[in-house]
């Protein structure tokens, strides 16, 4: 029988009794070739149902996937390096200056009439032109590419020029009690401090751009020629942290260029939770596309974030030896204004830490009565925080004294204060009038999220006659490139306290951007003195 299993055909054989009984099997007897093919039939549609067949396996999709912004991860930690550098600059300042005064001391304090005069004029004077050369020969630039020894080998080099041309000039001045090995002793000890100095600048500097909290956070718009000239040059001395590249024509892109993802539109980057923390977007199409260039600049200067796009001249340079920052220097051009200096930033900061340091600790005792006040007017936390936008858009946590009832509270500022607000408690009318429940936000200004000089912060989603308050000024994220403050050029001039209307909200940004155009440590300061008076004799705006 041809038929493998017999149990089977028995079986088959009474599941389809009506076809007749199937035929005896003898050794040797052949089936026709009919019958056969019947039974064969019969038996594998059985078996199909018991055993089926294994369904096919799907085909794989095998074309590589795109990353997505998802993909991406963006340092949000960031430390600003014109600042660091300007501080490491002033401290070695001091030091030097420090050092050189204590080896020439005893060389010429009652040596001469002049008393502490000569060598604090000496230390001045050589620790200015160490310094000098330092800058100069670019000790101070601390690229992520370059390593101890060449770091070292620099310092030193800018050190001993720098010692040669203070003992010149003491040769020519010749004081009175000219003491040359005085001199070159306090110069040598100067050399040796540098030396240490710098070599703890690079390791702790390495650690930050290895973090990637020191490099530029880019990312492109267009996947062009230009753009992959600037990620070679880039990949030599790592002095940007170019992220991504966003383009519209995604079907002829390519995934990356050199390493960097080709990752969506222009509407995935406005989408994107880590457009806060990019310093500067970079339209990289050449000048035959000038339209498509101009129509990239329109989608994202709104934002905050700085905008640059590449001019026609980078077509024509040859780039093979040159600094990414000179090319940045020479083929970029700033649509959105320029960033501050290192000087003004880290100034500022040092002002914000050391003022709101003090007020914390001085006013310890007033910030206590007014807690222990407002939790016994009504119950609730003494603290208030709400979401609030900060710079570049970035969304951190407002500190105020609760002045309104712990039930009503609008995170949001759907609803903004009017005169008379139910809403506000008996204490909260004086400290709202008085500016006293904004006293917390020196937290704020401690940990770096707001200055004491800047833009107010406007609650997330705070609307104005039933919209969102950013819908109704184009302008309005341009407030955002700065850290917001606790008072501020507009709150000086009138513009405190709720928007109700459109043409509030334009006056409150024109106001912003004009303060964010014109900053200065000096502003700050009489933006600060006019801040007090200004308030306390303002019987107009509800607050």
């Amino acid at each position: 029988m041809p038929i493998r299993d017999i149990k089977d055909a028995e079986l088959a054989a009474r599941l389809h009794a009506n076809d007749g009984p199937i035929p005896s099997v003898r050794q040797g007897e052949r089936q026709s070739d009919e019958k056969r093919g019947s039974s064969g039939s019969r038996l594998d549609a059985y078996a199909g149902k018991v055993r089926p067949e294994p369904a096919a396996a799907p085909v794989k999709d095998r074309r590589r996937k795109r990353m997505t912004t998802a993909d991406i991860k963006v340092p949000q930690r960031q430390i600003n390096m014109s600042a660091l550098r300007f501080g490491l600059r002033s401290l070695d300042v001091i030091l030097v200056c420090a050092i050189i005064a204590i080896g020439i001391w005893n060389g010429y304090v009652g040596v001469n009439d002049r008393g502490v005069m000569a060598p604090v004029a000496a230390s001045v004077l050589g620790s200015l032109i160490f310094i000098a050369g330092l800058f100069v020969s670019n000790a101070y630039r601390f690229n992520a590419a370059t390593t101890w020894s060449s770091h070292l080998k620099t310092v030193m080099i800018a050190s001993f020029a720098a010692l040669g041309v203070w003992l010149a000039i003491a040769l020519i001045i010749r004081p009175e009690t000219f003491l040359p090995d005085a001199l070159a002793k306090a110069g040598l000890g100067a050399i040796a401090l540098l030396a240490v100095l710098h070599s703890f600048y690079h390791t702790q500097i390495r650690r930050l751009h290895i973090r990637g909290a020191l490099s530029p956070t880019i990312v492109m718009l267009g996947a062009t020629e230009s753009a992959r000239r600037i990620i070679e040059e880039n990949a030599k001395t790592k002095e940007l942290n170019i992220l991504a590249i966003f383009d519209d024509r995604m079907a002829r892109a390519p995934h990356n260029i050199h390493g960097v993802p080709v990752i969506g539109t222009v509407e995935d980057l406005h989408n994107w939770d880590g457009l806060p923390y990019i310093n500067r977007i970079v339209v990289t199409l050449p000048g035959m596309a000038s339209k498509r260039k101009q129509d990239f600049v329109d989608r994202v200067r709104l934002l905050p974030n700085r905008i640059a796009f590449v001019v026609d001249e980078f077509e024509t340079l040859n780039h093979v030896q040159q600094r990414v920052s000179e090319i940045a220097e020479i083929s970029l051009r700033d649509v959105t204004g320029n960033p501050k200096s290192g000087r003004h930033t880290a100034l500022k900061r040092l002002m914000d830490i050391g003022i709101s340091a003090t007020a914390l600790v001085l006013g310890a005792p007033i910030l206590a009565a007014i807690a222990l006040i407002i939790r016994l007017d009504s119950p609730g936390p003494a603290l208030f925080k709400q979401p609030r936008h900060g710079f570049n858009n970035r969304v951190f946590n407002v500190y105020k004294f609760r002045s309104m009832r712990n039930d009503k509270a609008d995170l949001k500022a759907e609803q903004q204060t009017v005169v008379g607000d139910a809403r506000v408690t008996k204490i909260g009318k004086f400290i709202r009038k008085t500016s006293l429940d904004e006293l917390p936000q020196l937290i704020n200004v401690l940990k770096g999220e707001m200055s004491l000089v800047g833009p107010r912060p406007h609650a997330v989603g705070m609307k104005t006659e039933g919209k969102e308050s950013i819908e109704l000024v184009n302008e309005y994220a341009h407030r955002h490139k700065v850290k917001p403050g606790m008072t501020g050029w507009a709150q000086i001039n009138g513009s405190r306290g709720p928007l109700h209307n459109g043409a509030d909200v334009a006056e409150r940004v024109r106001l912003d951007v004009e303060y964010i155009e014109r900053a200065n440590v000096m502003w700050d300061i009489y933006i600060m003195l006019k801040t007090l008076p200004v308030l306390l004799g303002d019987r107009t705006n509800a607050r």
